[in-house]
């Protein structure tokens, strides 16, 4: 068990937290916590206030009202200097020095963090990051993704018990972009509580297991992914049958009231799974129409995003 949950506080904490530019409300009463252990994903659309959550949380921002805490420390607090050095974070882009070589720009984040440049590590790190050969290397010359995995090992020095991820696969191809997922997939082994700000949905589903989602500063909904997707959208059927026999199998099955039911692929498609699934089967039997497939849909993060989101009216200004 880690000191965090020794002394009980959650890794990360946002208490009712409020964020306003003039008149303009960017957090509104943000409230939710994240599992010790844990990868989560924050979510929303853009200008749902995900970036100013995490600056606020790293004391980058001042907060208008409520709190946000590290290991039980916010922004001012006695401690929380302390705290926010278990924290790696990449924010935006990476804070780096281009003149410098990668295990350069490491050993400078190792000694700003107070760990020696043996238990830094920086061949290993950057081995992990797959730029192993290009360790002495200047990091002006590097492209877009491959500053990201530089980026990524910084917030890896010391190996800190929190560590805070903002669009880490920004710039990377395919191939990158799935060796920092499971970068991120092998951080609670560790050790590691994971809080990582994308866009892309496909990321979360495959890297965290837990989700928070917000829109226009409010949280909509938090739990873990499967719980998420769950609430949001129940998955639905798909149904097969002969080809003559699609349309009047689509009216039949239409009529069962299983959300929006539509032909996709040759099949039948539903938005909604039955109680008893067996009612389709007596339902088409008794029109002669005979199943050649009937499989459950699980439903996806996007489906449960787009229904989360678009569900939700504007706040009154």
């Amino acid at each position: 068990m880690s000191s965090a949950a020794a002394a009980g506080h959650p890794p990360i904490e946002f208490d009712g937290l409020v964020k306003r530019f003039g008149k303009r409300t960017v957090l509104d009463d943000l409230s939710f916590t994240v599992p010790e252990g844990s990868v989560v994903g924050l979510l929303g659309p853009n200008g749902a206030g995900k970036s100013t959550a995490m600056r606020v949380l790293l004391g980058l921002q001042r907060p208008t009202a409520g709190h946000a805490r590290i290991l039980g420390h916010e922004a001012g607090s006695a401690g929380f200097r302390e705290a926010t050095r278990r924290v790696g974070a990449i924010i935006e882009a990476p804070p780096l020095y281009k003149n410098a070589s990668a295990r350069q720009n490491l050993a400078i984040r190792a000694a700003a963090v107070g760990v020696s440049g043996r238990d830094a590590d920086p061949e290993a790190l950057l081995r992990r990051v797959g730029l192993g050969d290009r360790a002495d290397d200047h990091v002006g010359s590097f492209s877009l993704g491959m500053r990201q995995r530089v980026g990524i090992a910084l917030a890896l020095v010391g190996d800190p018990a929190i560590v805070v991820l903002d669009e880490p696969t920004n710039g990377l191809d395919p191939e990158g972009a799935v060796e920092v997922r499971d970068i991120v997939r092998s951080l609670p082994a560790r050790g590691a509580t994971t809080l990582l700000c994308t866009h892309r949905l496909a990321e979360v589903e495959a890297t965290c297991d837990y989700v928070v989602v917000l829109q226009q500063g409010r949280l909509i909904i938090s739990g873990t992914l499967d719980d998420v997707i769950a609430q949001a959208s129940s998955g639905g059927l798909t149904i097969r049958v002969a080809p003559a026999e699609l349309d009047a199998a689509l009216a039949a099955v239409t009529a069962l009231g299983l959300g929006k039911t539509r032909i996709e692929d040759g099949a039948i498609i539903t938005a909604a799974v039955p109680d008893d699934p067996a009612v389709v089967t007596r339902t088409l039997a008794e029109r002669g129409i005979y199943l050649r497939g009937l499989a459950e849909r699980r439903a996806t993060l996007e489906e449960a995003f787009l229904k989360l989101t678009h569900s939700q009216e504007a706040p009154a200004a």
